[in-house]
């Protein structure tokens, strides 16, 4: 009993020394018998061994394609040797298969087993009917399938752009990065998706992949055929046959006037549907006219003809046009009807020659309220008025 009671004394005096003691506090005494170490993480190399341009060089390979056997979609793509091709089943050609409406699967290739997970890469494409960006493309495409984006989306040119997202496939997270390019009237997505946990592991690869990616025979041309159009001697430009001509004046050669209409078809009506109104003035200069008497002339038709009220400026930049013009002026303007209707954008150019005033205005639904037609729109006005001369 007095060796118990010894015992016990001499475990409390030890404790509370241990206790009081501020390198035996701090050193966590106990822990050494009852803490678990915490794991080590492996490392991006660990997981997955290709992580820099040499590593990746010693294993890269080309995978070369031609979907649809049209020649501006051949494309080719650097992967690991060690990706597999999966079968994909398509049309044997354009017409047969290439839509203007639904994004087909070309090709689809497939990684080894990485902890027991593997990543795929699916490249898809869509026959484009409207001049578009493709950063404006895939901005609608990642809306419209529920991605949440990660990061900013980047517009390598117009006609190709990145971004990267992550969806939910079958309860799953995948993290995707995507790359659409442009050749002609064709789009190809490129999707490298890997599961969330081998993101960090593969950004490398995917990185790579998407910059390798190339069409073997790219073409600037625009994706809508373009018809040319000439008010006399004073100014000639092109637009995109999409654009229907409409209510075109050129009796008074000193004043000329012409509109052009996008439209689109109403599914269940059958109806044709005003998207978009391009609208161009040419007028002669002499003494009677001038820049400012013009510009109110332009203000009254928006106020009396179509009814516009002019709520906020947007922008207001110089435009780049031929160097025949002395002066320019683009301007950005939301619009509206009255307090119930939706939101309108008004895009205005202004020119000026030694000769001639132009105006040009495009009046089109707002981003926020149909984006892919503002998109659309944008686009083939900003080409409209780069092509004018």
């Amino acid at each position: 009993m007095k060796f118990f009671k010894k015992t016990a004394l001499a475990c409390l005096l030890f404790t509370a020394i241990a206790m009081t003691h501020p390198a035996a506090a701090n050193a966590g005494w106990f822990s050494r018998f009852f803490a678990k170490k915490a794991p080590v993480a492996p490392s991006l190399s660990q997981i997955y061994p290709i992580q820099d341009d040499k590593s990746f060089q010693d294993v890269e390979k080309v995978f070369h394609k031609i979907p649809f056997n049209a020649p501006e979609l051949e494309y080719s793509i650097l992967l690991p040797k060690d990706w597999k091709t999966k079968r994909t089943i398509q049309a044997d050609s354009v017409g047969g298969g290439l839509s203007q409406e639904i994004i087909n699967e070309v090709a689809h290739y497939q990684s080894p087993v990485i902890n027991t997970m593997k990543a795929n890469v699916v490249i898809e494409t869509i026959q484009l009917s409207r001049e578009i960006s493709a950063k404006n493309w895939l901005k609608n495409y990642i809306y419209r399938n529920g991605c949440t984006p990660q990061g900013k989306l980047v517009a390598l040119s117009e006609k190709k752009a990145t971004a990267k997202c992550i969806t939910t496939m079958n309860t799953n997270a995948v993290y995707t990065h995507m790359l659409a390019a442009i050749n002609g009237s064709n789009l190809i997505l490129v999707k490298f998706e890997t599961p969330l946990y081998l993101t960090g592991a593969l950004n490398f690869v995917a990185q790579k992949a998407l910059d390798s990616f190339k069409f073997i025979l790219a073409t600037d041309h625009p994706i809508e055929q373009q018809k040319f159009f000439s008010f006399a001697n004073a100014v000639q430009f092109s637009y995109p046959v999409s654009w229907v001509p409409n209510g075109l004046d050129t009796s008074d050669n000193n004043s000329m006037y012409m509109q052009l209409f996008s439209e689109s078809t109403n599914g269940l009506s059958g109806r044709k549907r005003i998207d978009g109104m391009i609208r161009f003035m040419v007028v002669r200069r002499d003494s009677q006219t001038s820049l400012k008497k013009e510009a109110a002339r332009l203000k009254s038709y928006f106020n009396s003809f179509l009814g516009l009220k002019f709520t906020k400026l947007v922008s207001s930049e110089k435009v780049p046009a031929s160097k025949r013009f002395l002066f320019s002026r683009y301007e950005i303007y939301k619009v509206s009807k009255n307090e119930t209707s939706h939101d309108q954008e008004v895009r205005i150019v202004a020119l000026g020659s030694k000769s001639w005033y132009v105006f040009a205005f495009l009046l089109t639904p707002t981003k926020d309220d149909s984006f892919y037609t503002w998109a659309c729109n944008t686009k083939s006005f900003d080409m409209i008025i780069k092509s004018i001369h």
